[in-house]
Formats: structure tokens, sequence, C-alpha cells
């Protein structure tokens, strides 16, 4: 237990000095509120990131559809997926791979402006989505890389005001808080009651309960 002990400690410590010579790096909590524009609805969500360096947990909440837990290694390009399935705990490790040009549903355009969010003074740049027919402004910071959202990791800058689509409609995420408070390194490891599976296995057994939830995270 002591070696495993002393063994996790140096080498999120050797992590943290690796990735600390980024100056985009961040350590803390950040917020955002997840909002539907398309249409009006009365869900509620939210999505919380916590960041340790190079370790990041995406925790998105929701009334409809409740709670979804990714923990991601951006070194190693490694996430999994945490998700029960018939009162069983999964961890599906997915391959975090970077952008595929050929498979980019958005594009980045410059434009001019500036706004403040949650405190965070950033510029705009402007997205315009596939199947959206006009161009919608966002907002970045680039003090912070884009690598710690789950989506468009190739932006200027970590996105502070942004959309996404998706099968369920057109959401508008923004930054509501950010806490530069590190986390615990307990909080990135799986929980010792989630087993550990590859994507593989996970739809094989999915398939075989009769269960289509595959995570996409």
């Amino acid at each position: 237990m002591i070696k495993l002990l002393l063994f996790t400690v140096l080498f999120s410590f050797s992590l943290e000095v690796c990735w600390g010579q980024d100056a985009n790096h961040f350590s803390g909590t950040l917020t955002y509120r997840i909002e539907r524009v398309d249409v009006k609805d009365s869900v509620q969500a939210k999505m919380i990131i916590f960041a340790r360096d190079s370790l990041i947990k995406i925790v998105n909440f929701s009334s409809d559809f409740g709670k979804q837990e990714t923990i991601k290694h951006l070194i190693y390009q490694k996430k999994y997926v945490l998700i029960e399935l018939d009162k069983e705990k999964f961890a599906v490790q997915i391959k975090d791979s970077t952008v595929d040009a050929s498979a980019k549903t958005y594009a980045f355009h410059p434009t001019k402006g500036h706004s403040k969010i949650a405190g965070l003074k950033g510029k705009k740049i402007a997205v315009k989505l596939t199947l959206v027919q006009d161009e919608l402004a966002v907002v970045y910071t680039p003090k912070i890389s884009a690598q710690y959202l789950g989506a468009f990791t190739d932006a200027p800058g970590l996105l502070l005001q942004y959309f996404v689509l998706n099968d369920h409609g057109l959401f508008k995420y923004t930054l509501e808080s950010m806490d530069k408070k590190i986390p615990p390194l307990s909080l990135f490891m799986i929980p010792a009651d989630y087993q550990k599976i590859s994507l593989k296995a996970f739809i094989e057994k999915s398939a075989n309960s009769g269960n289509s939830s595959i995570p996409n995270n």
C-alpha cells in the first residue's frame, strides 16, 4: 500500500512538472451553465470541469439525463467514461484522439470584439457549425489551453462561451465561475467500485443486456 501511494505521488509529480512547462496550463474548477437555444425548455444543466494540470474530470449534470462523469489524461490522450449498467459500474476506456480535420463539423473565423465572462476578459471569434445556417459568436481566453474542454480543443484558447449542436438540439455553454483552488488528486482516480473495461467490451455487454447506451462524451 505504501509503495502504491509513493508511486502515485511520484507519478503525479513528474506529470505536473512536464505539463507545467506549458504557460497555458490550469489547475482549479470551471463551472459552465448550459442552455438550449433553438427551442425553450425547462431542463436545467451544468458542466463542471476539475483540472489539475494534465488531469481532467468533466461532470455533466442535467435534470433530464442525470449525471455523466469523464476522467481524462491530456498527456497520454486517454479518457474513462464512468457508467452504470444493470447495477454494475464501469469505467469505459476510450482513446482521446487529437482533432481529425476531416471529421470536423465546425470552422473558426476571425472576428473583432471582446466580452467579459465570469469576470474574465475574453476575445470573440466566429464559429460556423455545419448544420447551423448562421455563424455564431463565441468567446475565448488565450491564457488557458482549449484542451481542458471536451469539445473545440483546437480553439485558440479556452472557450468561455460557446455552442454545441447534438441530437437533442443547439446548446449554449457559458462560464459561470472559475475557482483556482487545486482539486485533490483523489478526484481524478477511478473509484474502487468501478470496473475498467474497453469500449468494445462495453458495447458487447450493453448489446447483450438490451441497453443501447454508448458513451460519447
